[in-house]
């Protein structure tokens, strides 16, 4: 199988979790004179001494990742709204007509804020950072790229019927399944990480003919769906993103969770966007590019659950390994449109409103 260039190595891995603590080197080694335009480009950083991003990352997450961050630049300090890509766009449309701007960065897919013109384009990166991995960016260069995440079908082994066990999306039309099984009304666009080993008729079939009459549970979210799915109020959620168990329940002692040995799409990563005119565009950029570094990359496995699902010497890895899980690359940057498309009509299937974006 492809491992992805994006994901950190298995030795930087291991130093990450042996011991109880993990020491973020700086990305340059201070002892070390920096190239002329990445010096005044830190400077500019240095005195710009802060920026905003919309992301969903919870406190502890944030506090941990912002922390590792300020371990490399202690001069900068993060501001986050906490707050979802869609409401995030909507304040960012309100930001951008009342001229009023406070945001800097939004983790959140691209395609709307390109047509929306609210992308900026960092056309100099690779200029001021020369190592950077462009695997941990996006094509456009207005974005670097959260570790990717990997959607698949997840349930809890005690609650779903024995003799169902492996649970497949081929045996979700059980009736024993009837309003136990939870799908996401938010990201209804994940549906389409299943594409290319389903086709996008299979997909609208399944819907159709499965999940339709099954009566699922709709939730609001992925951190809603593993609060369902943990709580025992659904007992499977096709498509998830599987990065929130290993951030927010493994770690609390949550075991009874088990991952389908079916087809599971692997993202390139989830975009954290640039955004134009931004109000502290330099001390923005460098957290790009501190995503990009390996102390960043590590940093989103530690704290976010965004490990490789190819390797076998991560806790990720293995999970997936133990439970037979076909793991493939899925297209994400140039189906996003489309998955949209497709989304909007599932949406209609269920009976809910699309969203206006």
């Amino acid at each position: 199988m492809k491992i992805k260039g994006l994901y950190i190595t298995a030795g930087l891995l291991a130093g990450a979790l042996l011991g109880g603590q993990f020491l973020f080197a700086p990305v340059h080694a201070a002892q070390t004179p920096l190239p002329a335009k990445q010096q005044a480009f830190i400077d500019a950083a240095k005195k710009e001494g802060t920026f905003d991003i919309i992301a969903t990352w919870r406190p502890a997450e944030a506090k941990r990742l912002f922390g590792a961050f300020k371990e490399a630049y202690p001069f900068i300090k993060v501001q986050q709204t906490r707050m979802s890509g869609a409401v995030g766009f909507e304040r960012l449309r309100a930001e951008f007509a009342s001229g009023r701007r406070t945001t800097d960065l939004i983790n959140t897919t691209t395609i709307d804020l390109e047509r929306a013109g609210m992308l900026q384009y960092w056309k100099d990166w690779y200029e001021i950072f020369p190592e950077t991995d462009k695997k941990t960016v996006d094509s456009a260069m207005a974005a670097a790229l959260e570790p990717g995440g990997c959607y698949a079908l997840v349930y809890r082994p005690d609650l779903v019927p024995k003799d169902l066990q492996p649970l497949t999306y081929a045996k979700l039309n059980d009736p024993r399944l009837r309003g136990k099984i939870g799908i996401n009304i938010r990201q209804y666009y994940f549906w389409d990480s299943l594409y290319p080993k389903w086709s996008e008729e299979q997909i609208m079939n399944f819907i159709k003919t499965v999940i339709v009459p099954q009566q699922p549970r709709l939730y609001n979210g992925s951190g809603d769906g593993w609060e369902m799915l943990v709580r025992g109020e659904v007992w499977a959620n096709p498509v998830s993103g599987t990065h929130q168990y290993f951030s927010r329940y493994l770690p609390k002692g949550v075991k009874n969770i088990a991952v389908a040995p079916d087809y599971a799409g692997v993202e390139s990563g989830k975009p954290v966007a640039l955004l134009n005119d931004a109000p502290h565009p330099n001390a923005a950029k460098l957290f790009l590019h501190w995503i990009t570094s390996d102390a960043g990359q590590t940093a989103f496995y530690k704290f976010r659950g965004r490990g490789n699902p190819y390797g076998e010497n991560n806790l990720v890895g293995r999970w997936f390994k133990q439970h037979g899980t076909k793991l493939f690359d899925y297209p994400d940057e140039e189906r996003e449109a489309k998955a949209r498309e497709s989304g909007a009509q599932i949406l209609q299937l269920l009976g809910v409103p699309v969203p206006n974006r």
